[in-house]
């Protein structure tokens, strides 16, 4: 009997409920009036790109329909509606009027507790956040409701390069390289033609530039270009720049690219810097740099070479040697690249002493012989004409020559003691510093070490 009238009460304040609603309405008591809720369908997007704006309108009232719905919606100054035939749904028997920077709604009808939604393509047309707020809604049973208000992040692409190399280069080298990479590191698709530039520094000539195969590369200007789109976070095909170092290169130099173009709007990362190192191609320095030897012995000192390759064989020779010293090599030539230990050897010849007898008188033993060759030609002029005066002519020069080679010395003077002159042959002693020099069998490249030489 508890649960028969407790069953009957809910009947009975329900029907209450339904009666009093209608009542209202009949009297004419305010509704509640429509909702509207916007949304974009991603929450950035790139500029020039379009993006979907929905509309949602609610009758949040159970029992009673609101008619006349209608609301305007003014759309930022960076975007537009990107075509008005891109609209889909509908809030009937409403009309919806899409123009260039604006939609609205009018005379639509929502039934109790029900909703109606349309859409429409929009298109970025400025940077930077983009909110868009609606004119407030309203219907005719409920009359003016609030406004409704999102946002969308127009977002650019913004490209980066990068310049790199491996290892030092050599002066001279050729097919030394630079490779470019340009990375789209911005929240949008390039939309533009991109360009890359590279300005090597001096001392470094490019022979070559190239780029995958939707790089159109020219080499007098050092510049590549293409057209397709990159994707944000991805990379186009590298760029290899080829190069030749001339032997007059400096030590640090720096390479610098420039990438511009894809519909990006930072320019402030748009330069790659590579510094890059510069050494000689070939490099030698002694172990030992002085060597001390007794005439007639030898010394040795090994040179560290380090080669980098692509100039042909290296070579050594020595200046500044001292008389009567050698200087060899083993091995006497290298052609791999990188560190080779060259030993270098350099002999002397034992020093000896020997003595020129001298003429009486302190005459050198030579006039001997110039007196010899007079008289031999004293003998043949005899037989010519003129023989006496020719013959006189001839004894008179040996006359001279002989009293120069005596000093002019008196015939009744003193012969004196012939002395014999010592003549030394050999290594003399001394220090002597010894130049190595390194050379290229091409290229010009050359090195140089000094090893000081004393010979005791």
């Amino acid at each position: 009997m508890l649960a028969i009238d407790t069953q009957f009460s809910f009947c009975r304040k329900a029907f209450a409920a339904v009666i009093l609603v209608l009542l209202c309405a009949a009297a004419g008591v305010a509704q509640s009036p429509p909702t509207i809720v916007k949304s974009f369908s991603a929450a950035t997007v790139g500029l020039n790109e379009s993006v979907t704006l929905t509309f949602t309108i609610s009758n949040p009232n159970p029992a009673v329909d609101l008619t006349g719905v209608s609301f305007n919606d003014n759309l930022p100054s960076g975007l537009i509606i990107a075509n008005p035939d891109s609209m889909t749904g509908s809030c009937d028997p409403g009309v919806i009027s899409p123009n260039v920077t604006n939609i609205n709604l009018v005379g639509a009808t929502i039934l109790a507790n029900d909703s109606c939604t349309f859409s429409i393509d929009v298109l970025a047309q400025a940077t930077g956040t983009q909110v868009n707020t609606t004119d407030p809604v309203t219907s005719n049973e409920g009359g003016t409701g609030g406004t409704a208000t999102t946002s969308i992040e127009v977002v650019v692409p913004d490209l980066t390069i990068t310049s790199t190399h491996t290892g030092n280069f050599a002066r001279p080298q050729t097919g030394a390289t630079y490779t470019l990479t340009v990375t789209n590191s911005g929240a949008s698709t390039t939309t533009a033609l991109v360009t890359v530039t590279d300005t090597l520094p001096a001392g470094l000539t490019a022979t070559a530039i190239d780029g995958g195969p939707n790089w159109f590369c020219t080499l007098s200007l050092l510049q590549c270009t293409r057209g397709d789109n990159l994707d944000p976070t991805l990379s186009y095909d590298p760029i290899t720049v080829t190069v030749n170092v001339a032997n007059n290169a400096a030590a640090t130099v720096t390479n610098t690219a420039t990438v511009s173009g894809g519909g990006e709007a930072d320019t402030s990362n748009d330069t790659a810097t590579d510094p890059t190192q510069i050494t000689a191609a070939v490099q030698m320095a002694a172990q030992t740099t002085s060597l001390t030897v007794a005439a007639g012995a030898s010394g040795t000192s090994v040179l560290n070479l380090n080669y980098a390759g692509g100039l042909g064989a290296i070579t050594f020779a020595c200046t500044g040697l001292p008389a009567a010293a050698t200087c060899s090599f083993n091995p006497a030539s290298v052609t791999a690249t990188g560190a080779t230990p060259v030993t270098l050897t350099i002999a002397t010849t034992a020093r000896s002493t020997t003595f020129v007898p001298q003429m009486p008188g302190g005459m050198p033993p030579q006039i001997f012989f110039v007196l010899a060759g007079l008289a031999g030609m004293a003998f043949a002029l005899m037989k010519k004409r003129n023989a006496r005066m020719r013959l006189a002519t001839a004894f008179a020069g040996m006359a001279l020559l002989v009293l120069a080679g005596c000093g002019g010395s008196s015939k009744t003077a003193a012969a004196p003691t012939p002395t014999p002159t010592p003549v030394v042959t050999g290594t003399p002693a001394g220090t002597s510093a010894v130049v190595v020099t390194a050379s290229s069998a091409s290229g010009g490249a050359t090195a140089t070490s000094t090893v000081n030489l004393t010979v005791q």
